[in-house]
């Protein structure tokens, strides 16, 4: 009876052990299987890729979305008169030769996959020096979605320019900007927008600073032509707009 019971025993751990391996088969198979369509697809999207043609070269201009989420403004200089921050910057845009249609899924790709794709040549107008985090690589993401829209993400810490009116000091404001723009390309090539509305900008009610406090921020887009020769090219300006109020601390007049 017992050598009957232990013969029931090993059968059952056989049939699991067996049912084990099968499962475990079928999901390395299927795993294998996501890995190679993925490879694929992001194969054929960069074979023949021109990197040097914006995405609809020649018809409408791209539309590249923004939006920024401020990590920390690491100091206020009244001497120098700058500022730097440390933000999240985002930019989208659509690119139909990204498109496509073998995944239902997002890419999410190595960084460097990004030195292979056509970017905007987005800088800041006012920027004194400027540098991409690289720690522990370099701190920007790429992302492929089926109809070809990319998101392209850094993480980027400038110090810019702030031109300061401190005859009030120490009870002054101060409005310190940021302004964006294409380094080579007309509106005839790029239209930059704020992603997002008046929320594109966030991050800005966590923030704490030992002498200032902020008061609001506004973003502002405008346009500024210029005339080379024969040529009027429209160039557009984003400015999110910071408003810093002074934080008073008790002194007095010299009575000298």
């Amino acid at each position: 009876m017992l050598g009957r019971q232990e013969d029931k025993l090993c059968g059952i751990f056989s049939a699991l052990a067996a049912l084990s391996f099968l499962c475990f088969a079928q999901s390395s198979s299927t795993g294998n299987s996501g890995m190679s369509v993925a490879k694929t697809t992001v194969d054929k999207l960069l074979k023949g890729y021109d990197i040097r043609l914006r995405p609809d070269f020649g018809g409408p201009p791209v539309i590249v979305g923004m939006s920024i989420n401020i990590a920390s403004i690491d100091s206020i200089s009244e001497v120098n008169m700058d500022y730097t921050i440390t933000m999240y910057f985002q930019q989208s845009w659509r690119d139909k030769r990204l498109a496509y249609g073998e995944l239902k899924l997002n890419l999410t790709l190595d960084n460097r996959v990004a030195d292979q794709l056509w970017l905007p040549d987005t800088y800041f107008l006012n920027d004194k020096k400027s540098f991409l985090h690289g720690v522990t690589v370099k701190n920007r993401m790429i992302r492929l979605h089926p109809d070809g829209t990319v998101l392209y993400g850094l993480r980027i810490t400038t110090t810019a320019a702030c031109m300061m009116d401190l005859r009030r000091y120490p009870l002054d404001e101060q409005n310190c900007t940021l302004e964006i723009e294409s380094y080579g390309y007309t509106t005839d090539d790029i239209v930059f927008f704020w992603q997002g509305g008046d929320t594109a900008v966030t991050g800005v009610d966590k923030l704490e600073l030992p002498q200032f406090s902020i008061v609001g921020i506004r973003l502002v887009s405008r346009e500024v032509r210029f005339t080379t020769g024969e040529t009027v090219e429209g160039y557009q300006f984003f400015t999110p707009v910071q408003q810093l109020k002074a934080i008073s601390e008790p002194w007095c007049p010299s009575t000298n």
